[in-house]
């Protein structure tokens, strides 16, 4: 507390640092706002979050893997969708992700943003919206979360209809 003991003086405690805190993210990320990994797809509902669990799970997951989580994710989505041709580069719009692009027929049928769970970045997925192309984001480093393959197989297979 020193430093709020500074600024607010000995009056102010624990209980009421913790509210305003609260009250401020609540304004900066909205009312329900969760950041738990996203899709926005314009025709389907959201799927079920994962369980979060510090307990490393059997079933193949991007902790067990045995390379990057680009290389995880990539190997998932060729694997469980052979019938997309599924490409990914980096985000010109957000350096700091990966887009997977997943085409049928030539046409995009499915954008895939992997993305670190501090990003506040939503360029890409409102350009998404506006082009009226499903989009789905999951978060790479949210702790707890293990992006297991059922996990990603079921949300992108509901995304892709």
């Amino acid at each position: 507390m020193g430093l709020f003991s500074k600024l607010f003086g000995n009056a102010i405690d624990e209980k009421t640092v913790k509210g305003v805190f609260d009250d401020l993210s609540k304004a900066v990320n909205g009312p329900g706002r969760n950041k738990q990994s996203e899709q926005t797809n314009y025709s389907a509902p959201a799927a079920a979050a994962p369980e979060i669990s510090d307990e490393k799970p059997a079933e193949e997951n991007q902790y067990n893997f045995k390379g990057t989580y680009i290389q995880y994710f990539d190997k998932v989505f060729r694997e469980e969708f052979p019938e997309y041709e599924i490409s990914y580069e980096r985000s010109s719009l957000n350096r700091t992700s990966t887009i997977f692009t997943f085409r049928s027929s030539g046409n995009v049928v499915l954008y895939v943003e992997l993305m670190t769970e501090r990003s506040t970045a939503n360029r890409f997925r409102e350009k998404c919206k506006k082009e009226g192309t499903p989009y789905l984001r999951y978060y790479y480093d949210h702790n707890g979360w293990w992006n297991t393959r059922k996990y990603i197989t079921d949300r992108t297979r509901k995304a892709l209809g």
